[in-house]
């Protein structure tokens, strides 16, 4: 079944799609973002965390927090009419931004859905069960119903079904932690018939079930694919190596399963500074015991990583992690949620290279001996540049659950340059182009010389000047697909845009 947006590939294409993906587009979007300035752990003087001091944060009213960063509280109980959990997003592993960053959705049943430049109320969505976003089409999500997997349409509110696992009484995305492959080709299913589990490997591109494998009633926690799509990730709940303990890790087709890690910590699948599937998570004893209090996995043979090497004191010891920057690989966004430890309720992004390289984005002040649904969970948009998180904001929110923030560096903090902050300033509608036909407005004070064009192979399509703020482009003799849009200003900067022709 092929579907909207989802060019086919063959298997080689695809394959040198990722490591385009990995080495060089993601690369050429961060160019355009800000981020704080990173810092070696061991050379950040932490203090003993303070709790926030006066009122608590005004809604829809931004703020400069204690790393010098923006913050805004994006949700309020009055306004959206409700004290549940549709107040905040779901979780660390679920992104709430779609693929484009003009959309964000939030938890529940329905979900609020969000202006992302302006955070304001827009509507409720009626989202299927564990639905999340596709990586490339921008008003689609997929989720589950029953035994189907579904697309969701966020416009007009219709789900699709994509395929029914008849074999199946009903169906979990991932045990409602899954992910999909970053070109939304496979995703891990699981499949239930009582208390019996099959894990699933579909590819919904070519809606052909991959592989399956029968793991029983076990006590088991999630399935996810990696972001490249070359490995399939299982959990168990409980540690340890034994066939149903710890972590397992499979190729695409579920065959080759060997042993991951014996320790089941919160974590996330990303992608390492060197483009390779790697489990970020927490230290275990033994990376503790040599005062390292995280770590990271490399999927293809299992070669631990230690990082966050912490010797003068007891460094961030649980919590959770997220990889959800997509188009920022090489670094994973924790929030720290447990111990009084340095890093005591921050949020921060740690470089994924051994390096112990981090940025400091927020404390994120929320009291979570309040219960599960008052957990930070922060998770970064696509690009990184903004991170969200939920906070009672040391209980002052006293709703069932508590509202979600944003958090981004300023411009004048950005390492990349001022210039790059002029990304707004570049319009590229509609997208996606039903047509084919692109329109670009420059507004501001940015100037642009020239404009690239490249597939998802990295091959230059077009190449253009840019002689005054307003062009049009046909591109209506392309296949469907996502394409990038690069503009090259005058200062030598470069800003990249995806666009998504249908």
């Amino acid at each position: 079944m092929k579907h909207l947006y989802v060019r086919k590939f063959s298997h080689v294409e695809n394959f040198k799609r990722v490591l385009f993906i990995n080495f060089l587009f993601f690369s050429l979007i961060t160019t355009a973002q800000n981020y704080p300035q990173a810092t070696q752990v061991n050379d950040i003087p932490y203090e003993t965390y303070q709790p926030p001091t006066g009122a608590k944060p005004g809604y829809l009213e931004p703020f400069t927090n204690e790393f010098g960063n923006n913050l805004i509280r994006i949700s309020d109980a009055e306004v959206f009419g409700t004290t549940d959990h549709n107040l905040r997003h779901h979780y660390s592993l679920d992104q709430p931004w779609n693929s484009d960053n003009t959309l964000i959705k939030l938890a529940g049943y329905p979900a609020a859905i969000l202006d992302a430049e302006t955070y304001e109320f827009l509507f409720w969505a009626g989202i299927p069960s564990s639905a999340t976003w596709s990586y490339s089409n921008p008003i689609l999500m997929y989720g589950t119903a029953g035994n189907r997997f579904v697309s969701y349409d966020v416009t007009t509110n219709n789900r699709q079904t994509i395929r029914t696992f008849s074999e199946y009484s009903k169906i979990e995305y991932g045990g409602s932690k899954g992910n999909m492959s970053i070109d939304d080709k496979y995703v891990g299913l699981v499949g239930r018939n009582g208390n019996d589990r099959t894990l699933i490997v579909y590819n919904v591109e070519d809606d052909v079930i991959v592989a399956t494998r029968f793991i029983g009633n076990v006590a088991f926690a999630w399935f996810a694919i990696s972001q490249s799509g070359q490995y399939a990730v299982s959990c168990y709940l409980e540690d340890g190596p034994a066939d149903d303990e710890g972590m397992k890790v499979f190729n695409i087709d579920l065959t080759n399963r060997r042993h991951l890690d014996d320790y089941t910590k919160h974590g996330d699948l990303g992608i390492d500074s060197n483009g390779q599937d790697v489990y970020v998570t927490f230290g275990d004893p033994v990376t503790r015991g040599n005062d390292y209090y995280m770590k990271m996995i490399r999927l293809s043979d299992g070669n631990q990583t230690p990082m966050f090497h912490y010797t003068s004191d007891y460094g961030v010891w649980n919590g959770h992690v997220s990889c959800r920057n997509t188009s920022r690989p090489g670094w994973a966004y924790v929030t720290e949620g447990c111990c009084q430890t340095v890093g005591r309720k921050e949020v921060f992004a740690i470089k994924l290279d051994g390096s112990d390289m981090i940025e400091r984005y927020a404390f994120h002040h929320t009291n979570e001996n309040t219960g599960y649904g008052h957990q930070a969970h922060s998770v970064p948009n696509n690009d990184g540049s903004k991170v969200m998180f939920a906070s009672n904001w040391s209980d002052r929110f006293t709703e069932a659950h508590p509202p979600a923030f944003v958090v981004e560096a300023p411009a004048t903090l950005s390492v990349e340059g001022n210039e790059m902050s002029a990304s707004n300033d570049i319009k590229v509608y509609p997208n996606p182009s039903k047509d084919g036909l692109v329109n670009i407005k420059l507004n501001g004070n940015i100037a642009v010389k020239s404009i690239q064009l490249y597939d998802m192979l990295g091959r230059t399509i077009r190449e253009e000047a840019m002689s005054s703020n307003e062009k049009s482009l046909n591109l209506s003799s392309l296949p469907q697909g996502v394409y990038l849009l690069t503009f090259q200003t005058e200062k030598n900067g470069s800003i990249t845009k995806r666009i998504v022709l249908n």
